[in-house]
Order: structure tokens, then sequence, then C-alpha cells
């Protein structure tokens, strides 16, 4: 099967959940002003993708990163079985961890396909049957509906700098337990089920094994959504708090409310004036009603 045309008349997004309905395996080809892009799919998930340039090679990306050095990549890689994923041998050698293997994927996913959204016009291809790339694939896949609504909320966040993105050491909590009601990715509801005000962000992504950049995007995404909520101020540090020092400072929440209510109460004093009679009168009456029934 082949399958032809011309992002003007046909846009990724919809190319990419055709791709996803009808379970497809094969190789996606986008004509871009800089060269050829290939995205690869099996069964409707991206399983890797590859830019123009030589650089961002699976085995160059993982040199580049001083994870693997190129002797060793070359070596193994020879080594690897035949229909094996060059990123999966790897870690089943203990040479690198689950980590820094969706690193590299989620890099591939941005350099390799999300960039390709900003394109208003190119041709593309889709040809089933071609041979799986396993050089270039880490052993991870993502859903094609994920992989779009990834790439169009990072063309909207990547105008916020890092800095405004939650803090790794900040916490959260999920504001409901009722299923939301928007299409999350699978990091989005992992991050509903592991926040929590005793649970930092760093320990999320480390639970999760995604990378804390990626898991900090998402948390500022489900922010806006409503779905979480970050811990203010003693809420974010009790967690890290002796138990003594968590009810002494409890208990010093209590006082200062009460003092506040207190504030906030009218007093009286000796000689600021007498209870009027007829407010006596009614207050007997409602006790006597109460005290009846």
């Amino acid at each position: 099967m082949a399958l032809v045309g011309d992002l003007r008349e046909f846009s990724l997004p919809d190319l990419l959940q055709l791709v996803e309905r009808g379970s497809k395996t094969g190789q996606l080809s986008i004509w871009a002003p800089n060269g050829i892009y290939k995205i690869w799919f099996y069964q409707g998930r991206v399983i890797a993708t590859l830019p123009p340039e030589e650089e961002h090679r699976l085995e160059r990306l993982l040199a580049r990163s001083a994870l693997v050095s190129d002797r060793v990549v070359e070596k193994l890689a020879s080594f690897c079985g035949a229909q094996e994923p060059l990123g999966r041998y790897l870690q089943r050698q203990g040479l690198i961890s689950p980590a820094d293997l969706a690193k590299i994927f989620r890099h591939q996913l941005q350099v390799g396909l999300y960039c390709l959204f900003s394109l208003d016009a190119g041709q593309f291809s889709f040809l089933t049957g071609v041979p799986m790339p396993y050089r270039e694939m880490t052993g991870l896949s993502k859903s094609a509906t994920a992989a779009v609504l990834e790439a169009l909320q990072q063309i909207k966040w990547d105008q916020r700098p890092e800095e405004d993105l939650p803090q790794p050491d900040s916490y959260f909590w999920r504001t409901s337990t009722e299923l939301p009601l928007y299409k999350l990715s699978a990091l989005e509801w992992g991050i509903l089920e592991q926040v929590s005000p005793s649970r930092r962000l760093t320990d999320v992504a480390r639970a999760l094994g995604a990378d804390l950049l990626e898991v900090r995007y998402a948390c500022a995404r489900l922010a806006k959504l409503g779905l979480i909520s970050p811990c203010e101020g003693s809420a974010a540090i009790a967690p890290s708090l002796p138990a003594s020092d968590q009810l002494t400072g409890v208990a010093g929440n209590l006082e200062t409310a009460k003092e506040k209510l207190s504030a906030k109460l009218p007093s009286f004093s000796e000689g600021s004036g007498q209870v009027k009679p007829s407010l006596v009168a009614r207050l007997a009456t409602l006790l006597k009603a109460v005290r009846d029934k």
C-alpha cells in the first residue's frame, strides 16, 4: 500500500491519526526544505524517526551523550539480533538506563517529528512492507494520537521559558479522583497516579522512568487543565520534617487560626452596654422549642 499527497491537502495530524486508526505498519517520508524526514510506525504507533542530518542517528546520539562510546556501540550493534531494537539490546546489556533511553526517544520525536508540525506544505508518502529500522529504534513507542497532542502542546509551550515551569523539587496534589474529560497522554496519566503532597517531581519522574523536563512540561499542562495543583507553603515542606516537628507546626497553625477567628468575633466587654430584653426573650423561646422536641 502506498499513500502519496501534500500537507496542504492532508494535514500531518490527520495523516498520523489515519495511520493509527488503521493500525498501519510502515514508513512515512516527508519532504521538508532541509531534506527528507522518515518516521516509522508499527501497528499505528511511532517507533523511530530520522531527520535528514546524520548527527541524529541513534548511534551518534548515544555517543554524543557520552552514554556509550562509538566503538562499543559499533561492536555491540554487530552482535545485536537482526530483529531487535538497538536501544533495547544496549539496555539489556546494562549499558544504558531506561530513563536515558526515554530521553533519547524523546529527542528523536522532537527533531524527527514534532518540528514538522510547523510546516504549511510538503510532499509525503507512506509505504508499507518496508524493513524495520532496528538500528534506529530505542525499543520504545508512542501512539500517533499521543504524538499529535504532544507536538501541538509542545509548539504552545516552547514559547514558555524553562524557568517558568514547575521546579524539580516542587510538590503537586490531584484535585479530583474522577476521570478527566480530556484525552491525556500515557505520561500525564502516570503523573496523575503518582503525584502526592509527599512526593517531589524528581521522585515522580524517577518512578515513571521519564525525563524530568518532560514531566515538568506535562505537570504544567495538567495544572492548566485544573487536574493537579501545586502544594503551597508548609504543605510542600511538611513531608521532609520529623513527625514531632510536623505536629508542632499543625498545633501552631491551629493557634493562629483560633487567634484570627477570635479577632473577627465581636467582644462583649463590661460596660459595653446591656443585652436587650427582647433578644433574651427570643433566645429563651428558641431554647424551649428545642427542649420540647
